[in-house]
C-alpha cells in the first residue's frame, strides 16, 4: 500500500521554490498549480501513481481539509485536474494507493471526514478521455 507523508508549512516554501528551480518550461500544469494555492496551505504532498502509468497525485492540506488534485502527463509537460468532490467533503486524506488496469488507473482514497468517520473512496481515471474520472465511495 502506497501512502503519502505530508510536507510541514516550513518544508511547503522550500518544495515550491525547489519545484519552481527545477521543472522545466513544459511542466506548466504543477507550476500553475503552486501559484494558485491559497494563503491557508499547511502542507503539500505528491503520491506517484502506478509505474508507466504518467499519472500522479497531489493532497493539499489546507485549514479546513484537504484538496485532491490528479496529475497526467502529457506530450506538453503535465495536465493537473482537481477532484472537487474530495475537497467538498472537507476531510483529511489518511492514504492513496493505485494500480494500473487495461482501463486506465483505480486509485482508492481513504478519507477521515469532518465528524471523524474514515471512509474510502475510489477514484477511476480512463486512457480514452484523459479529463474524465468517477469519484465516488468504495463499493466493497
Amino acid at each position: 500500500m502506497m501512502r503519502h507523508s505530508l510536507l510541514g508549512a516550513a518544508g511547503l516554501a522550500t518544495t515550491a521554490g525547489l519545484l519552481f528551480q527545477a521543472l522545466p518550461a513544459s511542466a506548466d500544469g504543477l507550476t500553475a498549480l503552486l501559484s494558485q494555492l491559497p494563503g491557508n496551505v499547511q502542507a503539500l504532498s505528491r503520491v506517484p501513481g502506478p509505474e508507466g502509468s504518467g499519472t500522479g497525485f497531489y493532497v493539499v492540506r489546507e485549514t479546513q481539509g484537504d484538496r485532491l488534485f490528479i496529475g497526467r502527463s502529457t506530450s506538453d509537460g503535465q495536465d493537473i485536474d482537481e477532484v472537487s468532490e474530495a475537497g467538498a467533503i472537507g476531510g483529511r486524506v489518511t492514504g492513496l494507493r493505485s494500480e494500473s488496469d487495461e482501463l486506465g488507473v483505480a486509485a482508492f482514497v481513504d478519507m477521515r471526514e469532518a465528524d471523524g468517520e474514515e471512509t474510502t473512496y475510489e477514484l477511476f481515471l480512463e486512457n480514452e478521455n484523459p479529463a474524465a474520472y468517477i469519484f465516488r465511495p468504495a463499493s466493497n
